[in-house]
C-alpha cells in the first residue's frame, strides 16, 4: 500500500490498500504546507528527523483504509506489522516506518 500524500489539497489517502506487500508514502503536487505539516495535521504519525521516512500510528492506518478494512485487511495489516518489526521498521511506541519515495 502507498500512503499518498497531496500537497496541493492538504490530503491523505490510500492507494492499492490491499497491497500488504510493500509500503511507503509518495508526496504529490505543490502547496503551502510542508509533508510534515500535513502529516502532523492528519493524525498520521510524523516524519522523523531523516527527512526520509514517516512513522505511521497504525490507528491512523486503519481509519485511512476506511471500508477497506475488513476483518481480512486487518489479517493483513498485522502480518505486515509483524513482517515491519522483524525488520526493525517498527518504532517502540507501536509506530510503522514508512520510506517516503518522492519528497515532494
Amino acid at each position: 500500500m502507498v500512503i499518498v500524500i497531496d500537497l496541493s489539497e492538504d490530503r491523505v489517502y490510500l492507494r492499492d490498500p490491499d497491497d500488504f506487500g510493500r509500503f511507503s508514502v509518495d508526496a504529490e503536487g505543490g502547496g503551502t504546507s510542508s509533508l510534515a505539516d500535513v502529516v502532523h495535521r492528519s493524525g498520521l504519525g510524523r516524519v522523523r528527523a531523516d527527512g526520509e521516512h514517516v512513522v505511521v500510528d497504525p490507528i491512523a492506518l486503519r481509519a485511512l483504509a476506511g471500508a477497506a478494512a475488513t476483518p481480512e485487511w486487518d489479517d493483513g495489516l498485522a502480518a505486515m506489522v509483524a513482517y515491519a518489526t522483524s525488520r526493525g521498521w517498527v518504532e517502540p511506541d507501536g509506530g510503522i516506518v514508512a520510506h517516503i519515495e518522492d519528497p515532494g
